[in-house]
């Protein structure tokens, strides 16, 4: 009787077959790391709507501040605030400074070295912006060309992908 029920469970059993189909999931985002990219990359939202969206790294090694320039369409898009993640976080949150001028954030961040620690590394949410939905239409979040990733030395980190994000404002 209990080799038939060993037989039957052993039969019976299958591997779960999973679908990794998560359109977040860097993985799936066709970036190449280091890389930064925003989370979640597809909104749909009405006129008068707020939402965050997540400025996030993957992959970064090493790195101790950033000025991530963001791009977007000042005549659909206002920015309403900013703030910090926990990326850069060492022991304390980190330095944040902004400006924000027609349609280009300036989101600069710091980490705050401790006698030890100087550096983070990984993919983590660097920090949080929240958006104003003002006229309805399709557009975009991207990285300008200023965005510069930089280690306690103030090297630069070579970033391999930038990704985007679309807003269907209704």
């Amino acid at each position: 009787m209990l080799l038939l029920a060993l037989a039957t469970c052993f039969l019976a059993c299958e591997d779960a077959e999973y679908q990794l189909d998560n359109l977040s999931d860097p993985l799936n985002l066709d970036l190449t790391p280091p890389a930064i990219f925003f989370h979640p990359s597809k909104f749909n939202r009405g006129v008068n709507d707020t939402f965050s969206v997540k400025l996030y790294s993957y992959d970064l090694p090493d790195v101790a501040g950033a000025h991530l320039q963001v791009l977007y369409d000042r005549g659909s898009l206002r920015v309403d605030s900013v703030i910090t993640d926990t990326f850069f976080q060492i022991e304390t949150n980190p330095l944040l400074f902004t400006d924000d001028v027609e349609g280009v954030l300036d989101v600069f961040l710091f980490s705050m070295p401790t006698q030890t620690v100087e550096n983070v590394s990984g993919t983590d949410a660097m920090a949080q912006v929240y958006f104003n939905i003002i006229s309805p239409g399709i557009s975009e979040l991207e990285y300008g060309d200023s965005t510069r990733i930089v280690n306690a030395q103030n090297n630069p980190v070579k970033i391999n992908s930038y990704g985007k994000a679309v807003i269907d404002a209704q």
